[in-house]
């Protein structure tokens, strides 16, 4: 099972995420887009095939890492829930957020890359991930060279990687404009409260 180093885990906009590509993760990249393809409506992470539960130790060890630098604290138990997406031409996922979670994260299978054509606009970016920044406004008060001064962030995904952040933070997956699928597992995750 792969670690994950706390040098891979960034504060942006003092809102912790993780950007993390797990070892071993080629060898089960084909199964899982099987998986996918095959039973787009599962919930991918409660299957009981190899490379899923694969995935799903990937997710819950990541999280896990996450939650107790971030706060500090053995998380308990955390259930996912999950869907997969797949992307054909033009297909994106608008603004968003999940408030009935804690944390969210995309695990990317296939991803097309290289996607420039002359009828698109110069700065379309093909399948790349947007987040904003959840203090409204706090940009009117940047000085020079403040690294958080851009309400946008932007992720260029790749095949492998596993993308986790706080659930109420905006999101949008851009459209893809490649003539290949992308395919990615959205998660959410649910922190298990003792009674």
């Amino acid at each position: 099972m792969s670690q994950v180093s706390e040098d891979r885990i960034i504060g942006l906009w003092g809102t912790p995420f993780l950007h993390f590509t797990p070892e071993a993760h080629a060898i089960h990249q084909n199964a899982l887009a099987g998986l996918a393809e095959s039973s787009p409506d599962a919930d991918l992470l409660h299957d009981l095939d190899t490379s899923a539960q694969w995935l799903r130790t990937q997710i819950n060890a990541a999280v896990t890492a996450f939650l107790e630098r971030w706060a500090e604290a053995d998380p308990g138990r955390v259930d996912f829930v999950s869907r997969t997406l797949i992307h054909g031409h033009s297909d994106y996922q608008p603004l968003r957020n999940h408030p009935d979670a804690y944390l969210s994260g995309l695990y990317y299978i296939e991803v097309p890359q290289g996607v420039r054509d002359p009828h698109h606009r110069s700065d379309a970016d093909s399948n790349a991930l947007s987040f904003y920044d959840p203090r409204f406004g706090i940009n009117m008060g940047a000085i020079a060279k403040d690294p958080n001064s851009q309400m946008e962030k932007q992720v260029q995904p790749a095949a492998g990687v596993l993308i986790i952040w706080p659930s109420h933070v905006d999101y949008f997956m851009h459209p893809n404009l490649s003539a290949s699928s992308l395919i990615a597992i959205q998660f959410n995750a649910k922190l298990e409260t003792t009674p």
